[in-house]
């Protein structure tokens, strides 16, 4: 073989080396970069939860479904209105999350991108527990305490994050945020209490 065809066949293997390492590290940027989305997904997750969001949770649960009223220490209104708040920036943080992953991701815009997908699956029931569960709170908090409760700014990527999922078929559309429809709302707040 002449030196000319060993040059081009060096040429020639260097080229198919360098697409195969090139394929290879696409390969393994994508894996990363879903494997690093599904994480973001989780946390979000994780933050609605644990910690300080699972200790508010359990306050307004028992805004939402016990009673709370006037009569109420000045401590209790203080705790249960940190609670609608910590608990709606949560969401906020959720949708701000969900905001960057759709934003990030390196799918077309007309497939569906998993990590997504994943963490709607993942908020989607307390989305629309607490689509009633604000709209009680606030009713409650508001009598309590003799005002009204100013939450238009904390609760905008609230309606967002509902709006979404409604739209998306998770969350059912008779839930409305910042207001409860009552005997059409499918909350289980709403059953009767067994006989």
């Amino acid at each position: 073989m002449e030196a000319d065809a060993w040059s081009a066949l060096a040429g020639v293997s260097s080229t198919v080396l360098a697409m195969a390492a090139v394929t290879i590290a696409l390969v393994a940027y994508r894996s990363e970069h879903q494997r690093a989305r599904f994480e973001s997904a989780r946390a979000l997750h994780h933050d609605l939860t644990t910690g300080e969001v699972a200790s508010a949770r359990k306050i307004m649960g028992s805004l939402h479904y016990g009673g709370f009223g006037s009569s109420d220490s000045a401590h209790d209104q203080a705790s249960a209105l940190t609670a609608y708040f910590t608990l709606l920036w949560c969401f906020e943080r959720i949708e701000a999350g969900r905001t960057a992953l759709v934003g990030g991701s390196i799918h077309a815009r007309h497939s569906r991108d998993e990590a997504v997908d994943y963490l709607d699956s993942l908020v989607a029931w307390h989305v629309a527990e607490y689509a009633c569960g604000f709209a009680t709170a606030r009713r409650k908090l508001a009598e309590s305490v003799g005002a009204e409760v100013s939450d238009s700014a904390s609760t905008a990527a609230f309606k967002r994050l509902l709006s979404v999922l409604q739209e998306r078929g998770l969350v059912d559309r008779s839930y409305r945020a910042g207001r409860c429809p009552g005997a059409e709302c499918p909350c289980a707040c709403h059953d009767a209490p067994p006989s």
